[in-house]
């Protein structure tokens, strides 16, 4: 991604006693606020291990139900809601309580969590992951909003950096445990897990987080609900539906020349030309106003979140393959990346201080991307006689580069529309819909590759 055509510059002054953009929207005491991030960050990492924690629990799954015809739906079930409703929520957090949707989407995600562990039947384990995945959709998006009103611009990027850090940790640990349980327990711990620390999350939110005003421009909360753009919110879930089933199954359940997946990721096109259409109609009522993407940071945004966390998540899913292909074990692959779990990590956590300190953001979204690429073009020199000292050197790199570039696009986007409370949700939401994305095309995208390698 080039330098945008305007410094990013995270809005904050030298002066903190004078700037505006060192007052918080909703002023708490640090206690509160620890104790909220805390609580933030706990279910942010079940909603991260929910995606990756499963891949290693799924053989023992199929063995349980004798369903190995139904396996991807086990996957897709969670993975399609969470995607297809952030632009819903990442609107109605603009026209309703916040703390009342956090805490309604962390008993969603905690319910779909019971009903996973106990389900009698492969069906119900498929629609206790979807209705977990409504839950986790909210509450990437809620959390996010909220951290957003409660602290600084200043602040922000270090809080940002370490929602960046807990993810690259789920990335690697999530199939470690999801394999660890399922040989040792049963992978119906891979859900009961999230209970306790789901509970412990929702009490402290529900006891430190104060409330959040809203405003509806004079609107009464039935006015503003009923004004929704429903027609945006149905065709936004059908685009993701229909773009992201075919690109799931291409390749994997069906070929690519597959009739129903041909047709599907057509309809996906033109339900994307409806929708953008009717956006364009409803205007400041949208969905997803598009006069937002006439700003360049915010396109740069979308892009960048796209195109980095494609790259961290090929990174995260095909890394342990090179290991195996030297006789490493699942579970000593796992180990081998640590290298690059890590330096994503201290990379993300270390520019978000450094935003917070200088007040820049654009030199990370610039470099971190480049770095990343030259590691993944070293990468790609690498065969199974490569020494492990460059495996590593390069791993390290590669996880620097995308760890300083993982949360700094939501960063950039949160402070383009810092001072405008609806188009803040909606940003938050785009912004994070574009790495959910990046997610799964990215995989598609690798696994076409390796194959047509391996061919």
């Amino acid at each position: 991604m080039t330098a945008p055509q305007t410094p990013n510059e995270v809005e904050t002054e030298k002066n903190e006693a004078a700037s505006d953009s060192e007052v918080t929207t909703i002023p708490m005491s640090r206690a509160q606020l620890v104790l909220v991030f805390g609580a933030f960050m706990l279910v942010f990492l079940l909603i991260s291990l929910d995606q990756t924690i499963i891949s290693t629990a799924l053989p023992t799954i199929a063995s349980h139900f004798q369903a190995v015809s139904d396996l991807s739906w086990i996957a897709s079930a969670y993975f399609l809601p969470q995607a297809g409703l952030m632009l819903f929520f990442g609107r109605i957090l603009s026209i309703s309580s916040p703390k009342i949707i956090c805490l309604m989407v962390i008993a969603i995600f905690e319910i779909g969590s019971l009903f996973c562990a106990m389900a009698p039947s492969v069906n119900f384990l498929i629609f206790g992951r979807a209705f977990a995945g409504i839950g986790a959709s909210g509450h990437g998006i809620s959390c996010m909003y909220i951290v957003a009103k409660i602290t600084t611009v200043r602040q922000r990027p270090v809080f940002m950096g370490l929602f960046g850090a807990v993810y690259s940790v789920s990335s690697i640990v999530g199939p470690l445990i999801g394999g660890t349980l399922s040989d040792h327990v049963s992978w119906r711990w891979c859900f009961y897990l999230n209970l306790p620390i789901g509970g412990v999350a929702f009490t402290a939110v529900t006891l430190s987080l104060p409330q959040i005003s809203i405003k509806n421009r004079g609107q009464s909360a039935w006015e503003a609900w009923r004004r929704l753009d429903w027609i945006g919110v149905f065709l936004s879930i059908a685009v993701v539906t229909l773009f992201l089933l075919p690109v799931q199954w291409g390749g994997n359940e069906k070929p690519w020349r597959d009739p129903v997946v041909i047709a599907l990721l057509v309809l996906s096109g033109v339900t994307l030309a409806i929708f953008i259409a009717w956006e364009y109609r409803k205007g400041l009522e949208a969905l997803l106003p598009l006069d937002m993407f006439m700003r360049p940071n915010m396109l740069g945004v979308c892009l960048h979140s796209f195109f980095c966390d494609m790259c961290f998540m090929i990174a995260s899913y095909y890394l342990p393959f090179l290991y195996q292909l030297r006789g490493h074990s699942a579970t000593k692959s796992g180990i081998d990346i640590i290298p690059f779990m890590i330096a994503g990590i201290l990379a993300s956590v270390l520019s978000g201080i450094c935003i917070s300190k200088f007040g820049y953001a654009w030199p990370f979204l610039f470099f971190g991307p480049l770095a990343g690429a030259v590691a993944s073009g070293l990468m790609f020199s690498l065969n199974i006689n490569s020494s492990f000292a460059h495996m590593a050197g390069y791993q390290i790199l590669m996880g620097a580069g995308l760890g300083v570039a993982l949360q700094t696009s939501l960063v950039v986007a949160q402070a383009e529309f810092s001072k405008d409370e609806t188009r803040l949700s909606q940003a938050t939401s785009m912004a994070t819909f574009m790495k959910v994305l990046g997610y799964a095309v990215g995989l598609a995208c690798a696994y076409l590759a390796s194959t047509f390698v391996l061919s």
